[in-house]
This record gives C-alpha cells, sequence and structure tokens, in this order.
C-alpha cells in the first residue's frame, strides 16, 4: 500500500485519472492471456499486449520532462519530436519483457508520477515553462489522458465495456 499524497487541487482529479487508469493496466497486464494479448487494437499495428509495453514505455521520457520543469531545468523537447518512431523504438526495446515486468514497470513509474506531481502547486496550474509552447496544465492534462486512453483501447479489442472515463 502506498502513502496517501496530497495534491494541489486542480492536480487531483488529473492524478487519480492516471492512478486509476495504471492500476487497471497493470491488473489487466498480470491476468490476461496470451490470446488476449495478441488481439488487435484500434491503433494500427498494435495488439493488446504492445499497448501495454507502450503505456509503460512512454513513462521515463514524461517524467524526465515533468521532473526537468519542477527543478528548474531546461525542457528536452526531442522527446515529443517524431513520437512514432520514438514509439517504435521504445516498443522494440521492451519486446521480450513479460507482462508481469511491464506491470511493475507501470506501478514504479506510477509511484514516481505520484511524487512528481504531489510537487505541483495551486501556482503551477497556469504556469508556462520556458521552452514549453503551452501551460503546464495542459502538459500534465494530456499525459493523464495517455493511460486512460490506452486501457479503454485495450477494454475495446476485448469486447469489454469502457471504464475509466475521459
Amino acid at each position: 500500500m502506498t502513502a496517501k499524497q496530497d495534491f494541489a487541487a486542480w492536480v487531483s482529479p488529473l492524478a487519480a485519472r492516471d492512478r486509476d487508469a495504471r492500476a487497471e493496466a497493470a491488473r489487466l497486464a498480470r491476468s490476461l492471456s496470451a490470446g488476449d494479448l495478441t488481439k488487435p487494437t484500434a491503433d494500427a499495428g498494435w495488439s493488446v499486449g504492445d499497448e501495454l509495453k507502450h503505456m509503460a514505455s512512454s513513462d521515463p521520457d514524461f517524467l524526465k520532462v515533468l521532473g526537468a520543469i519542477l527543478g528548474g531545468e531546461a525542457v528536452d523537447m526531442t522527446v515529443f519530436a517524431d513520437i512514432d518512431a520514438r514509439n517504435a523504438t521504445h516498443l522494440a526495446e521492451r519486446r521480450e519483457r513479460s507482462m508481469d515486468e511491464t506491470a511493475t514497470e507501470l506501478e514504479e513509474s506510477g509511484r514516481s508520477m505520484g511524487v512528481l506531481l504531489a510537487r505541483l502547486t495551486d501556482e503551477d496550474e497556469s504556469r508556462q515553462p520556458e521552452g514549453l509552447p503551452f501551460p503546464l496544465r495542459a502538459l500534465i492534462d494530456g499525459y493523464t489522458m495517455h493511460a486512460p486512453y490506452h486501457v479503454e483501447q485495450i477494454k475495446a479489442a476485448l469486447g469489454a465495456p469502457e471504464t475509466t472515463g475521459r
């Protein structure tokens, strides 16, 4: 069990959305059959297993960007350039990882995400960090929609009803 974290009012629902979707993704990663993991999703060329591995593989880039912002460092915007190539590279790097390893990675990066999100203040909501072409809230809001989106893609592929809400 993890300790309860306090978040700025604007961060709290975004953190909850991310946390809940990650928990569902980790549960799915540990419970789906090999056949389920190979089912295609609406993301062209991706399987259910690819969706799960992609979710985990995207986190280090985002955590690095958010950590730099919170540390007052320069933001490396190259992580947002040619996202399709970056996704393909990250997915290839994780191709041989088990679903249990993927679930663990999702949980660990989720804890790191929570720690960083807890550092955000009310003033950060409208702050536009240098090098970022939009306010910080847009970055956080956008990324905390990432896991729910992919969980919904997985559930649709499995024929399950949508539940995470976007």
